[in-house]
């Protein structure tokens, strides 16, 4: 079958002109509203580093109410979790009763929702369940907006994805107890990814194949950038309840919102590959426009009636901006040619009837999760992603909570911790094209292993200071590893999947490291028993991906697929290696 393609008229638009790029930047400051929902647990659900049970009024109140009328001469001592009431004779009777009047902080209860829930001692678990609960909301949102997203749009799932985040993140703040703030935060995750996994699909669909690593570069920097700016905010309002912080940063996504919905388009290929040509036809005059080409030219990279050499030709004219060479082109037209090409118009309205027409041609079928099941290749990309998003989940946020603790302001430590993402952006940009896909995921994942291995076995000798050192290093070496491996994933899985599937493959990908992600708490139990068990076990598992990743196919020089059929017809041909061939023109 015909390979669909849509890279001739992105090429023909300047594979990275101008609309592009204010496209991808405006698509990426939706990061800004994900990375404050999904990390702001660190701030407004500060850790209690000190409490202990309040005490009444007065003793003959505690005597009272504790049943000990006749305790006169008892001495009360009030500990973390409970307290220690003494009797001061020759007995020695001595009871303990959990904290019945409540519990005092080391700072005020609004600073934190731990503290004004009193998440303490046998509720403690129960402040580490929102942030599970977040990244369980994760997992759901994950595989409903995308397929929302491949049925009813890239741009409206978007859009409806920053409102859910702006409305749960507010209610949020008005939670008026524990179990309400469970349910929002379950909601706000699956808004967060709904948010996360359509703006990566769209930054992705929006180049050429030749430029896609452009789209991991601005992911990867401004999901940095974002997790870093919350420091900010956070500071400012340290003095005040954890509910403010929760208001400005929603706040933000209204903001985010606004310029979304004004200026994002629909994605191209999503319009192609659904039939919405009208739509299309649009979208392509205002990126011809706001890249300054001639819209004739991109009409005419659609005809599939056009020859590759021809097409070749208008794409070079296109970019260098060849005034000349399209007055050529519609000489040419008109003229008729040996090869009997259609004759391009120079009336606006018969090109976008020609257009409409051209893309009839390239609508493709409709498809479910359920066809993973029918195709073999489809189903073993499933399995091998699947797999490589719960094994990068799970060593990143183990790592994360196994880490040391840095000393000093806690401000700062956060804004150190996340300004390390940023460097990963670069790294993976300049080596993507050059080694491939799969070289530098396994790459990283050789990385990320060697370091927890590593980290795991030498914190076996904490006593020794050199070994225990080694270990922090390792362990910092397996943390840019698996950031690595987070921004590779999102980049990669969606070029395995054709584009009326693409999002959906890519939800349930990222459910699976959601999965990872909720295993992860559980690690700091399992170092309790064999302190050498999370990393060796979790390194392992990265080998285990590196070897898997021979079963699917590097993407490195070929376009987004449109149909089964192009992923199938990978397996019959052999990978581009020179760097023009990857420049070729298919239609």
């Amino acid at each position: 079958m015909e390979q669909k393609s849509i890279d001739p008229a992105l090429r023909a638009l300047d594979g990275r002109g101008r609309y592009q790029w204010l496209q991808v930047l405006i698509l990426n400051v939706g990061a800004f509203g994900a990375a404050f929902q999904l990390l702001d647990n660190i701030f407004i659900g500060r850790a209690v580093t000190g409490q202990r049970c309040a005490g009444p009024d007065n003793t003959s109140v505690v005597a009272s109410d504790l049943r000990m009328v006749d305790w006169n001469d008892s001495h009360v001592t009030y500990g973390k979790c409970e307290i220690t009431v003494s009797k001061d004779n020759l007995s020695g009777d001595t009871h303990q009763y959990p904290c019945p009047y409540g519990y005092e902080y080391d700072f005020r209860r609004e600073l934190s929702f731990r503290t004004e829930f009193d998440l303490v001692c046998d509720r403690n678990l129960l402040g580490g369940l929102v942030q599970t609960l977040v990244i369980f909301g994760q997992g759901c949102g994950a595989v409903l907006s995308s397929i929302c997203s491949d049925r009813f749009g890239r741009k409206p799932t978007l859009i409806a994805s920053q409102l859910g985040l702006l409305g749960v993140g507010m209610a949020i703040g008005l939670a008026p107890n524990y179990a309400a703030l469970l349910v929002f935060k379950f909601l706000v995750g699956g808004f967060q990814q709904g948010v996360v996994g359509v703006k990566v699909t769209m930054a992705i669909e929006l180049f050429p194949k030749e430029y896609r690593s452009v789209a991991v570069l601005m992911d990867a920097l401004f999901w940095g950038l974002s997790a870093s700016v919350m420091a900010l905010p956070a500071f400012l309002l340290r003095d005040f309840t954890w509910r403010y912080l929760q208001y400005a940063l929603s706040a933000v996504s209204a903001l985010i919102c606004l310029l979304q919905l004004w200026y994002i388009d629909e994605s191209l290929r999503w319009l192609v590959a659904n039939g919405k040509k009208d739509a299309a036809v649009t979208v392509l005059e205002r990126a011809a426009r706001v890249n300054r080409k001639d819209f004739t030219v991109i009409v005419s990279t659609l005809d599939d009636s056009v020859t590759e050499t021809e097409n070749s030709q208008l794409t070079a004219d296109a970019v260098n901006g060849n005034v000349d060479g399209d007055a050529e082109v519609e000489g040419k037209a008109s003229n008729g040619g040996d090869n009997g090409t259609t004759t391009l118009c120079s009336d606006l309205t018969a090109l976008e009837a020609k257009l409409a027409e051209t893309l009839e041609h390239k609508q493709a079928k409709k498809l479910t999760l359920l066809d993973i099941f029918r195709h073999r290749t489809l189903f073993i990309h499933s399995l091998v992603t699947w797999l490589t998003w719960f094994t990068c989940a799970f060593a990143f946020f183990a790592l994360y909570m196994m880490s040391t603790t840095l000393h000093g302001n806690r401000f700062l430590n956060y804004f150190l911790t996340a300004a390390m993402e940023l460097p990963t952006g670069f790294v993976i940009y300049f080596i993507l094209d050059r080694v491939g896909r799969k070289t530098a995921t396994r790459g990283m994942f050789i990385l990320a292993g060697v370091g927890l291995i590593a980290s795991g076995i030498f914190r076996v000798f904490t006593g020794n200071a050199t070994l225990g050192t080694l270990s922090v290093v390792t362990a910092m070496l397996g943390m840019l590893g698996a950031s690595g491996i987070f921004a590779l994933v999102f980049f990669f899985t969606p070029e395995l999947f054709p584009t009326n599937m693409r999002n959906q493959a890519l939800g349930v990908a990222s459910f699976a490291g959601r999965l990872g992600g909720m295993l992860a708490p559980f690690m700091t139990d399992l170092a309790d028993i064999a302190i050498w068990a999370p990393g060796v076990m979790i390194g392992s598992l990265c080998f285990v991906v590196v070897v898997l990743f021979r079963f699917i196919p590097e993407t490195r020089g070929r376009e987004l697929p449109h149909t089964i059929e192009d992923i199938e017809a990978w397996e019959k041909e052999s990978l581009p290696t020179d760097d023009n061939s990857s420049l070729d023109v298919r239609v």
